[in-house]
């Protein structure tokens, strides 16, 4: 890759910088912040060192930077952690990582939405899902048979249908991601348990009668639209049960799936995400030990459902879906459950995931900018 600088610097001002590329540039959109821009620098990184190795300048950009000009202004890293503001060769396409629901309704993003969709920069991801939407696509795929049974949450009445027919019940923000403001309701003869996540350990509440149950469910949710959803009996590990995170990229014709690995339910924890206090377990290691000599075929039951869930969430959303991760949990007849799809997936932690989601990042932007390979 050729790169020179021209122009003048001044203790890394924007605009006093400029970076001329003979090749393609892309770029990557976050949200402003004190320190510059926010998101996981560390991935960014990644994506960065990929796309150098494959000839192609790759930048960190804010909505302001969106404009009609040749060039951007944003930030490239040099050195390990030093990152530094120039003005940058227009992109060709744009990786969309602005990182919550609130930023992404701004007037800022909508406004460089906007721009890049008249100047014809394509841009993936295009937006985060419903939950109920997303449900909703999968049925109509003819892949209901993979959903645990789900309606809208209107009350505990809604709840008390459920545990009619299931042991327990979990609430889920229709907007929620990484396990935020998940609730838990199982039966107990004829009282309730309710535990609310909260971090890294869940509150609980015993309740005695359908009031107090109204009355904690109140409590215990955050404010917006939530389902209720049959919880699965899923297989366990080392006691805690435990389900698959699946990451998918379509870079080409069809989904792949890049990689997945097993979160662990915390101790305290009604949710496996490592930030709720689950922790990762190798997922052969984890087939193995429940499923012997039929894990492969697990495996590849897995990947296929996964495969097909990700191709009916992308026709059933607007613009560019190239890219997402599906939480899928496992019974023990080895049947795949959808709990989750996430349209902005976290950064992996198994280094070999990370490596090949880094690339293809730099593979679907590659493809929607037109460049062969």
């Amino acid at each position: 890759m050729s790169q020179a600088f021209h122009g003048s610097v001044h203790d890394g001002q924007a605009g006093e910088i400029a970076w001329r590329h003979d090749g393609p540039a892309f770029a990557i959109l976050t949200a402003e912040h004190p320190s510059g821009f926010a998101g996981s620098r560390r991935y960014f990184r990644d994506i960065i060192a990929a796309g150098q190795k494959r000839g192609f300048l790759v930048y960190v950009i804010t909505p302001p930077s969106v404009s009609e000009g040749s060039f951007w202004q944003g930030y490239v890293r040099l050195g390990y952690r030093n990152w530094k503001p120039m003005w940058l060769p227009r992109p060709l396409a744009v990786y969309n990582r602005i990182p919550n629901r609130a930023l992404e309704a701004s007037a800022a993003v909508q406004r460089a939405r906007a721009t890049l969709q008249a100047m014809g920069i394509p841009f993936f991801n295009h937006r985060y899902f419903n939950k109920a939407k997303i449900y909703e696509a999968v049925r109509r795929a003819g892949l209901g048979q993979h959903l645990p049974e789900t309606r809208m949450f209107t009350g505990a009445e809604s709840v008390m249908d459920l545990l009619s027919r299931h042991q327990a019940v979990y609430l889920k923000p229709v907007g929620g991601s990484i396990g935020r403001g998940i609730v838990r309701v199982e039966r107990r003869g004829d009282a309730f348990d309710v535990w609310a996540q909260r971090a890294e350990r869940a509150e609980h509440w015993a309740i005695h009668d359908l009031r107090e149950l109204d009355e904690a469910l109140r409590r215990a949710r955050l404010p917006g639209a939530y389902v209720a959803q049959a919880a699965v009996p899923v297989i366990r590990f080392d006691g805690r049960p435990c389900d698959a995170r699946v990451l998918l990229q379509r870079p080409g014709a069809s989904w792949q799936v890049v990689g997945y690995g097993i979160r662990v339910s915390g101790e305290e924890s009604i949710t496996s995400h490592v930030p709720n206090g689950g922790h990762i377990a190798d997922r052969w290691t984890v087939l193995r030990q429940v499923f012997g000599s039929c894990s492969e075929d697990v495996d590849a039951r897995l990947v296929s459902f996964t495969r097909s869930a990700a191709a009916a969430i992308e026709r059933s959303m607007p613009g560019h879906v190239r890219e997402m991760s599906i939480d899928v949990g496992i019974d023990e007849a080895g049947h795949p459950w959808l709990f989750e799809a996430n349209a902005k997936p976290m950064r992996f932690d198994e280094p070999d995931i990370a490596r090949r989601a880094s690339a293809g990042v730099i593979e679907i932007l590659r493809n929607l900018a037109g460049i062969s390979r």
